[in-house]
């Protein structure tokens, strides 16, 4: 997958009233000066150089920033899924999602079907207050983009110390991986509701 297919399977083929919605959200990882006078043509070419910029910075191809997206919300989900002998429904389709992520050759599609699984269950835990999901709503009308991108950016990993913990996502960089992957999600997350 190259940053401009991406772009133009997201960006450019969203309807006007999600374009419009989306915007606001991507001002939190490319800043611009003046909202009301961005095109979507001039929108996707600065999201085109973004992903160009992040990719420099960190020394990789945008199937790279795929990966780390995929090993990230892996990493977020695996220990949220119970798993027992008699495979769960969650188990089974957290499973599919990790096969799709370990796939050598990733499409659109499968970004698609990966992050909806992902964010489905995501929305299971959050509503089970974090704890082991057994089954969950795979349609798309239980994603709340809110709930997601809000529990998402509260999200932690242990760290040097008794009980201690830290950030996921380090923000203070707009080229880092983890702004990255946050950016990827939050166009994929609108493509999943466009049209709703």
């Amino acid at each position: 997958m190259k940053p401009k297919g991406f772009v133009e399977s997201t960006w450019l083929d969203y309807s006007d009233v999600t374009s419009d919605c989306v915007l606001m959200d991507l001002n939190a990882y490319i800043k611009f000066q003046f909202l009301n006078h961005i095109t979507k043509e001039v929108m996707a070419e600065k999201l085109y150089d973004h992903f160009m910029m992040v990719e420099l910075m960190n020394k990789c191809d945008f199937n790279k920033l795929i990966k780390s997206y995929f090993k990230c919300l892996n990493d977020i989900l695996e220990s949220q899924v119970e798993t027992s002998k008699q495979k769960t429904r969650a188990q089974k389709y957290y499973e599919k999602a990790v096969s799709i992520s370990k796939s050598k050759e990733v499409n659109f599609q499968d970004l698609i079907d990966y992050t909806r699984i992902m964010m489905c269950l995501y929305m299971a835990v959050t509503k089970n207050q974090s704890k082991l999901i057994s089954d969950f709503d795979l349609s798309k009308e239980c994603l709340d983009m809110d709930t997601i991108l809000t529990f998402i950016h509260r999200e932690t990993v242990p760290t040097l110390g008794i009980n201690k913990r830290k950030p996921r996502f380090d923000f203070h960089n707009p080229y880092s991986m983890d702004s990255c992957i946050l950016l990827i999600l939050t166009l994929v997350l609108y493509k999943l509701k466009d049209g709703e």
